[in-house]
């Protein structure tokens, strides 16, 4: 079965957090213990979420982070491959008929899943989030 690592849902979280979150920076101390993240992972998924340019710093008083793109520019896809380092395609093992036919469905299978992952933006996420929120709402 696939699964996502928790790296990548943490990932999701903080960006998602983000982008809801009404400060122009956040620091992410703040955003550790709202999204009940450990601080050190989320300071090491906050790195590689900047050097892949979804996220830009702000040093000293008033800092944090924020997204550099707007959410609906931001894909799954481009999260993933700023959290993990994965493999796109099924090496090749053989020449045998049926390696053949194995890898070339695997990596149409791979293919498919990296599109899905493009289609889907921050701001579809956070659309959720929201009609979610709107759920838990109590009317007096």
């Amino acid at each position: 079965m696939l699964r996502f690592s928790n790296k990548i849902k943490y990932g999701l979280q903080f960006l998602l957090f983000l982008d809801v979150d009404s400060e122009d920076f956040t620091d992410i101390q703040r955003a550790a213990l709202s999204c009940e993240i450990p601080q050190k992972f989320l300071e090491g998924i906050a790195v590689s979420l900047k050097k892949h340019g979804i996220l830009e710093v702000k040093r000293g008083a008033g800092g944090g982070y924020r997204l550099s793109r707007t959410p609906k520019e931001v894909t799954l896809a481009q999260i993933v491959d700023a959290l993990e380092s994965v493999s796109p395609k099924v090496g090749a093992s053989n020449n045998e008929l049926t390696s053949q036919v194995v890898e070339e469905t695997l990596n149409d299978t791979i293919d498919q899943f990296w599109a899905l992952l493009q289609n889907i933006s921050l701001h579809q996420i956070q659309k959720k989030y929201y009609e979610s929120a709107d759920k838990l709402m109590y009317y007096i």
